[in-house]
């Protein structure tokens, strides 16, 4: 039902209380390095993980006090049913292109990639953060080993 999944992406969006202080050394980090972060997530409405991570990262995103991270959705991922062992089991003309990619190699939603401004892969975040972490402090790992 969409009208229950905007409820719970709304309702995780607004009880998120991301780390503050993981945000700002983000934030000093970016500015240090004078870098900015595409941030590109993968997901789909039927997918309980997307449902809690998604609004949380949007959540982080907007918390932040700077311009200089950039966060796209791609959503409307499917699987395929029929899909034959050993191969990718999104569906392929029913996913977006990027479910595909050999380049994004997803094997997981929610997967958040995170970018340099020239486009250089970072790392990712699949399906949930890290046992004990939260993705604000998934993020700044991330950058902090390879920006």
């Amino acid at each position: 039902n969409l009208e229950t999944y905007e409820n719970r992406v709304k309702s995780t969006y607004e009880s998120y209380k991301p780390n503050v202080d993981i945000l700002e050394k983000i934030e000093h980090l970016l500015l240090d390095k004078n870098q900015k972060l595409k941030i590109v997530a993968l997901g789909a409405d039927w997918c309980p993980d997307c449902t809690i991570n998604v609004p949380k990262m949007i959540k982080i995103t907007k918390s932040m006090n700077i311009t200089d991270v950039d966060l796209q959705i791609l959503y409307g991922i499917m699987v395929d049913g029929f899909h034959k062992s050993g191969l990718k089991i999104w569906h392929k003309t029913r996913s977006p292109p990027e479910a595909l990619n050999p380049k994004f190699n997803l094997e997981k939603i929610p997967t958040f990639y995170i970018f340099n401004k020239e486009g250089d892969y970072l790392g990712a975040i699949i399906e949930n953060p890290k046992l004990g972490s939260t993705l604000e402090k998934d993020t700044l790992e991330i950058i902090e080993e390879n920006l």
